[in-house]
């Protein structure tokens, strides 16, 4: 029953032309003849194919720009309209399908960036935007620990104040929030939350960012923002979980207020589903299970990398349009990898989000190790390796024995 529920989930849920509702059913017709009309008209306007003498007076600088834009929407525009539908219908299954387009246009961009070296890399981001391209020095929240400062003669408390109203505690916030409706587990979301924080302890000695004081890691990081964020998502899982999903449609709908209600619940899901991850079924569930939070951790910790590498500072606005992008990207990328970890066929594989989501995370990675060639000189510290090489050695064996009890059960059940 369960594989059946998975491959139920796992199925595109548009519903059949004759169930749409009649106020809303031109927007499900397909529109790729007038698309693609209106699109030959756009490129015959923007590439000047009917003024050639015009489109001479372009630099070729100004001119390769426009063709690059101009060669992205073309493909974003025919993933909006072929590309095959997601799991996910809401608020529109064209709307993922462009999502998915911008993933293979983003999976693209890294790979033309990393066959370059580090500095033409630098160059190049300029042409994204005209800040970057600048080295900038990297701000490090551990530099002084104190909780009370006696010589400051404004604040006393300066170091607590800055780092608590920092605009980053809100995005911390709302990050683990979004995490919390996404993965509906919290046993996982606490366990991603520790592991980023080890993340950071083990790689401080790279970047300074992760430089932080105890108490901004443990009680400011883990015990008020990730905690609230949790606590916030999982409410809104909860709030999901519990609604009856009986959908009426626009036109039925008897008042004003009643249509717009109708039209904003457009953006929330059309059902909700129940992610059984079990992650201590067996040894092979618990390796998917960690496969997923490695993943997770390694996205975070490229976001930081590529910053320090690329000279990018926090603030750009690319930093934000990566996390969107990455955030729209993972919402049908968990609903797709939970279908493939309850489905009990024996041939099966990822759906495609999944497969970008991983290729993107190993390209991230990639341009990290490459460009950050020479640039950290500090060593890990000894207990640091001591730690990682003994927690390795420990988990190697537990996976082993756990093994080993399987087998031992199985063999006593059959015989």
């Amino acid at each position: 029953m369960e594989a059946a529920a998975a491959r139920q989930r796992a199925r595109p849920r548009t519903p059949p032309a004759e169930e749409y509702d009649p106020w809303t059913a031109w927007l499900y017709k397909p529109r790729t003849i007038s698309v693609l009309l209106v699109g030959a008209c756009l490129l015959i306007w923007a590439s000047g194919a009917l003024d050639p003498e015009g489109a001479a007076s372009h630099s070729s600088s100004t001119s390769i720009k426009r063709g690059v834009w101009a060669m992205i929407a073309v493909f974003l525009a025919y993933c909006t309209l072929q590309a095959p539908s997601t799991i996910l219908i809401r608020p529109h299954p064209a709307f993922w399908r462009l999502v998915h387009g911008l993933a293979v246009v983003y999976l693209v961009a890294l790979t033309f960036l990393l066959f370059q070296n580090r500095d033409d890399a630098r160059r190049f981001m300029k042409h994204l935007s005209p800040d970057l391209g600048v080295e900038l020095p990297e701000r490090s929240y551990g530099a002084d620990c104190r909780l009370y400062v006696p010589e400051n003669p404004k604040n006393k408390f300066i170091n607590i104040y800055e780092t608590l109203f920092d605009e980053f505690v809100v995005a911390h916030v709302l990050g683990w929030w979004g995490k919390a409706v996404m993965i509906r587990n919290q046993a996982l979301l606490w366990v991603l939350s520790i592991g980023f924080e080890l993340m950071e302890l083990t790689f401080r000695h790279m970047l300074p960012n992760f430089n932080e004081c105890w108490w901004d890691s443990i009680i400011l990081d883990i015990l008020i923002c990730n905690w609230f964020g949790i606590w916030a998502g999982m409410h809104t899982v909860r709030y999901f979980d519990g609604k009856t999903y009986e959908w009426v449609g626009l036109s039925r709908q008897p008042s004003i207020m009643g249509k717009v209600k109708r039209s904003l619940s457009q953006f929330t899901p059309a059902q909700w589903d129940k992610d059984q991850w079990q992650p201590f079924m067996g040894p092979l569930r618990f390796i998917q299970v960690l496969f997923l939070c490695v993943v997770f951790m390694m996205v975070e910790l490229n976001t930081f990398f590529l910053k320090f590498c690329l000279w990018i500072p926090p603030r750009n606005p690319l930093v934000v349009y990566r996390l969107i992008l990455w955030w729209l990207i993972a919402i049908p990328t968990i609903r797709e990898y939970n279908s493939y970890l309850q489905d009990s066929k024996p041939v099966k594989k990822v759906g495609a989000f999944c497969w970008l989501s991983v290729a993107i995370c190993i390209v991230e990675l990639l341009i990290c190790m490459k460009f950050g060639h020479g640039l950290f000189h500090d060593p890990m510290p000894t207990w640091l390796i001591i730690f990682w090489r003994s927690a390795g050695i420990a988990f190697v064996v537990f996976l082993l024995a756990w093994s080993w009890s399987n087998h031992q059960k199985f063999r006593r059940k059959n015989l």
